[in-house]
């Protein structure tokens, strides 16, 4: 653990809101609390939902990593990548650790809200936002691995959907975001494509 890095909260991997209550009440809210932030151990669970570490003693049948993600990708492949944008700065969610590591200060969630030719302003209001990146570096070339990843990055989505709605907390998932914008700050390449995004809070 770095200076840059940051210890969440334990997950509970117990209790919480039945399935079918979690289905019942997933719906998408555009409206934020501006005055209510969300606070680490409420993000660091949503995380763990989405893509978190279920099975801390999994081991790899074959070489490579073990499958132990609550979110699961084609050939376990893992990657999907969260990066949470915050008003402070922006972090990625590092599952091994269930921790956060810095990335860049300031806040950034304009990039996030939109670009020059469509921006959601409610996007601004929401404490934080979560952007899925699909990191193909390490996967084959062509359009199959890109389908998959994209189908990856909704399975990781609806997890923090139903996350949210067990929790009480408002979000909405979204395709709208400066991608390029976002490319740059964080320093991908042009395997590491930003999929997605959720806004999360809470509603007024």
């Amino acid at each position: 653990m770095t200076a840059q890095e940051k210890k969440l909260p334990a997950p509970s991997f117990n209790g919480g809101m039945p399935m079918n209550e979690a289905v019942a009440n997933r719906h998408s809210t555009r409206v934020f609390d501006t005055a209510r932030d969300i606070d680490d151990a409420t993000l660091g669970q949503l995380l763990w939902i989405t893509a978190g570490v279920n099975r801390p003693e999994a081991k790899s049948e074959k070489e490579g990593a073990p499958a132990n993600r609550s979110n699961p990708t084609a050939l376990n492949r893992q990657e999907i990548r969260l990066f949470v944008f915050g008003k402070d700065g922006v972090w990625e969610y590092i599952p091994s650790t269930h921790s956060l590591s810095h990335i860049k200060d300031g806040d950034h969630r304009k990039l996030v809200a939109g670009n020059s030719e469509f921006s959601q302003d409610f996007v601004m209001d929401a404490p934080y936002s979560i952007v899925f990146v699909a990191d193909l570096t390490n996967l084959p070339a062509g359009e199959p691995t890109k389908s998959m990843a994209l189908i990856d990055a909704g399975i990781a989505c609806e997890n923090l959907n139903l996350g949210c709605a067990s929790m009480g907390v408002a979000t909405v998932p979204r395709a709208t975001m400066d991608s390029a914008g976002i490319s740059k700050l964080l320093g991908l390449t042009a395997l590491q494509i930003p999929m997605m995004n959720n806004p999360i809070g809470y509603t007024k």
